[in-house]
């Protein structure tokens, strides 16, 4: 009887243990074929962000507000972003870029009710930090940053008109630190050396002077007027020096007595410099000699002198010593022969 009682036991006990297993098998199956898609797939990773890149596109002027200040930059007709807000100067691309990025790389989390109690909560009636999006056809948007997490690099947002508050991936780069001389291009020469196909400085104005520096790219060299290769290692190192030059100070306020005075010392510059692009485009840099005085600005006689660009309408106000960068001539970079390397 004991015996029996066992094996009754035993049994019932394989029983339930097969059944189990099969639900564990059939909730596996299930879940394996009802699961959420994953996003990795591009079409479905769109709906997470906030903003299109269609719409990025579609973008002609951000004006950002912080609590240093408010920010505006616009794209011109050749999509080239100018700051035009509190000053009209060039700006520097590679904080437009930073905010282009990260504009379109706002990743959403969680999706909120937009009450009282979290728009309080979340600092959205005092947000950190507001971007105001204006598009081509009239177009307007406002996105409002609130609260930084610190703990999971996240942010909350409000965009526009839509009813909702989202948790989002914060945002890179400090927009919400960024001053004016984050936005301010301070570099002349905007160009990348892979940009440049020839480089031509000339004493004097153009069209009345013939170029003492030809510099062009012939596949992988730099060669000279008549295709003789030049010093490859010399010529990346004056253009990687040329391309670095910034401005102490960048004119643009003036009044008509200061534009006469720039009229006179562009009259008869002491160099120009040719730079060509890879796109077909030239620009044109006229440089004066070194200067005395001019109107409005104090500085000291002779210290500093003027370059003024074809793609900006703002003169630049540069440091002496820079004044050896334009003084190259062709002998500078001349390839030095195998005896002339031993002798």
């Amino acid at each position: 009887m004991l015996v029996k009682i066992s094996t009754d036991r035993t049994k019932a006990a394989n029983v339930l243990t097969f059944m189990f297993l099969i639900a564990i098998v059939l909730g596996g199956l299930a879940s394996w074929l009802f699961q959420a898609p994953l996003t990795k797939n591009t079409a479905l990773s769109r709906y997470q962000l906030l903003i299109k890149p269609e719409q990025i596109e579609q973008v002609k002027s951000i004006q950002l507000t912080n609590r240093l200040g408010v920010f505006t930059i616009s794209k011109d007709n050749s999509k080239v972003w100018s700051l035009t807000e509190p000053r009209n100067l060039p700006s520097n691309q590679t904080t437009v870029q930073n905010i282009l990025t990260n504009l379109s790389q706002i990743k959403i989390r969680k999706i909120l009710s937009k009450d009282a109690i979290n728009i309080s909560n979340f600092s959205l009636d005092t947000p950190l930090m507001k971007l105001k999006l204006s598009y081509y056809g009239g177009k307007v948007h406002t996105l409002n940053l609130g609260l930084l997490n610190p703990f999971d690099n996240s942010t909350y947002v409000t965009f526009s008109e839509q009813e909702a508050i989202y948790h989002v991936d914060a945002l890179k780069g400090n927009l919400e630190s960024l001053n004016l001389s984050n936005f301010i291009e301070s570099k002349i020469f905007t160009q990348k050396i892979s940009d440049i196909t020839h480089l031509k400085i000339y004493k004097g104005k153009l069209p009345a002077t013939k170029a003492r520096l030809n510099i062009l790219r012939d596949k992988d060299d730099w060669v000279d007027a008549n295709k003789k290769t030049l010093a490859p290692k010399a010529v990346e190192s004056y253009l990687r020096n040329l391309l670095s030059l910034k401005s102490s100070l960048i004119i643009d306020k003036r009044s008509k007595k200061l534009d006469k005075a720039l009229s006179k010392y562009f009259t008869n510059p002491s160099y120009t410099m040719e730079v060509a692009h890879k796109n077909g485009n030239k620009t044109f840099y006229e440089v004066t000699y070194l200067i005395n005085t001019i109107p409005d600005l104090k500085m000291e006689k002779k210290q500093t002198f003027i370059i003024k660009s074809s793609n900006s309408p703002h003169p630049y106000i540069i440091e002496k010593d820079k004044m050896t960068l334009f003084h190259k001539s062709q002998r500078s970079f001349k390839k030095l022969s195998i005896k002339k390397l031993f002798y």
